[in-house]
């Protein structure tokens, strides 16, 4: 085992460490002597980590073990009016080949929401800490063993209101948030608000169904702001056609590239058609209102078809101001087997996906070009597409995860492809221990559209097995061995890389 260096410098941090934060919460919580369960469950773990390529190159390889002293706190407090949850990691990490990489890291994920008003009235808050990769183009895969993350700080407040009754449902928010990063890319502060609203089941004459989002953030003199709005109102008749009249809007602006000044409302009437009880159509031609003549009139789509309490499908086609626009949502359980798939497009602001072409590196003789991750002050396009599922038998889970998102720059026409996908088996081996295999498969391919081939394409290949076994009552452990082969049309970050681990973790 690995001595750490204790004498760790100390990091400049913008929050309370997790320890701060529970012990806060406790005083709060007994201030008010708010009656309900409260659970409160420390603990203490240690991971001793052997890796032979501890900084990712091709050819000398230098090996190193990594420990891990981890504290952890996890709290729940449940009642009437208050619910709040909280788990944090305090984390010292130590390396036996340069002890002055030695650091402590923080991870952190706390709510609370209070209710007010008849319980539809609720007041939220949450904060959370993570340690996301410094820069996906040097280590998608980035975690506190390599050390190449930065710590990024999320908080949220706000307030949400939710009625339902058999006349109508309505769900609206109401937040402000901030997100501050280490290095300071990524960050942004601002509100939002959300509303939906539709007729309940018990309506004979009118059915409506309102949808829509409105966001304003900025990050210094850079300032976003976009809403959307979906709008039918329509009648019912005794039969299964019912007519409709749709109003849509969208509009990006702000002092950010890409945006979309002029708004290009539409609105059109349509036709419900129920198909079976549970099963809807809705079909609109739209008239677009733009005297620039920026979009064409169309067609949209939408089909609802709930077949079970187990079973549901929603689909939809629509315009919008960057062309074409497709969701889906679909969703199916038994007894053992359960899936789901999703397709979503949404418009993005301040992220860490940004990236453009540095100096040259020379290697080998060679001369490339590393891709720098800057301040992303541009609207970003994100398409994503995920399938999960799993099988449960009686003591083996099997699980398949397919993620792909497409990332297109609003004002540079950059697109950036993520893929992954992960098989994994689970296999219940005694009441006190179990074994998890999985194959991990990413590919990122960074301006992937340019003609004389892509800034960069990574992919990484990971197998991994953990052994978990339940030595006591409070004691549990966990052997891990893993092996990472990445390759990249940038040479210096072909590697692979083989590690094991060992862990004890004490409850209290």
């Amino acid at each position: 085992m690995a001595i750490m260096d204790m004498a760790m410098a100390e990091k400049t941090s913008k929050i309370l460490s997790p320890i701060h934060c529970i012990s806060l919460a406790g005083l709060f919580l007994s201030a008010n002597s708010l009656a309900g369960e409260w659970r409160f469950d420390p603990s203490l773990g240690l991971t001793e980590t052997y890796t032979d390529n501890i900084e990712l190159n091709q050819l000398d390889k230098q090996t190193s073990l990594v420990s891990q002293f981890i504290i952890a706190a996890d709290a729940n407090f449940s009642s009437r009016k208050l619910q709040f949850s909280f788990a944090g990691t305090e984390t010292l990490v130590g390396y036996s080949h340069d002890s002055e990489l030695n650091d402590d890291y923080q991870t952190l994920s706390t709510s609370a929401s209070y209710a007010l008003w008849n319980d539809q009235l609720h007041v939220n808050g949450s904060s959370s800490i993570t340690n996301v990769s410094k820069n996906d183009t040097s280590n998608s895969l980035a975690d506190l063993v390599s050390g190449d993350t930065v710590q990024q700080l999320s908080h949220s407040a706000g307030l949400q209101f939710n009625s339902a009754n058999s006349d109508y449902s309505l769900f609206s928010s109401l937040s402000y948030s901030i997100t501050d990063t280490e290095d300071d890319i990524g960050e942004s502060n601002g509100y939002s608000a959300l509303i939906t609203s539709e007729n309940g089941n018990a309506a004979r004459y009118i059915f409506w169904q309102v949808d829509g989002s409105f966001s304003n953030r900025e990050n210094g003199d850079f300032t976003s702001e976009n809403y959307q709005i979906e709008t039918k109102i329509g009648a019912i008749t005794p039969y299964k056609l019912n007519p409709f009249v749709r109003f849509y809007n969208e509009r990006v602006t702000g002092t950010l590239a890409g945006s979309n000044p002029d708004a290009i409302p539409s609105w059109g009437p349509g036709i419900r058609y129920q198909v079976a009880k549970h099963f809807l159509i809705d079909l609109s031609y739209n008239y677009v209102r733009d005297d620039t003549q920026a979009s064409d009139d169309y067609v949209a789509a939408d089909i609802d078809w709930q077949l079970s309490a187990r079973t549901s499908l929603k689909a939809g086609y629509s315009k919008r101001f960057f062309g074409d626009s497709y969701t889906l949502d679909f969703s199916h359980r038994s007894k053992r087997l359960s899936n789901s798939i999703s397709y979503h497009e949404t418009i993005e602001v301040f992220d860490r996906n940004n990236f453009q072409e540095g100096n040259n590196i020379p290697l080998g003789g060679t001369s490339e070009k590393e891709s720098e991750l800057v301040e992303d002050n541009s609207f970003s396009l994100n398409k994503r597409l995920a399938w999960q599922s799993k099988l449960t038998l009686a003591r083996t889970t099997f699980s398949l995860d397919l993620a792909n998102r497409e990332r297109e720059s609003l004002s540079s026409g950059v697109i950036d492809d993520y893929l992954e996908a992960r098989f994994s088996i689970t296999r219940r081996m005694s009441p006190r221990s179990d074994v998890t295999v999985y194959l991990d498969y990413r590919k990122n391919i960074f301006d992937k559209d340019r003609p004389e081939g892509p800034r960069q394409e990574d992919t990484y290949k990971t197998f991994s097995t953990t052994y978990n076994r339940s030595l006591a009552s409070s004691l549990y452990a966990f052997i891990t061995l893993q092996y990472l082969d990445r390759q990249s049309n940038f040479e210096r970050y072909t590697y692979t890389e083989a590690r094991a681990s060992i862990n004890l973790t004490k409850d209290f």
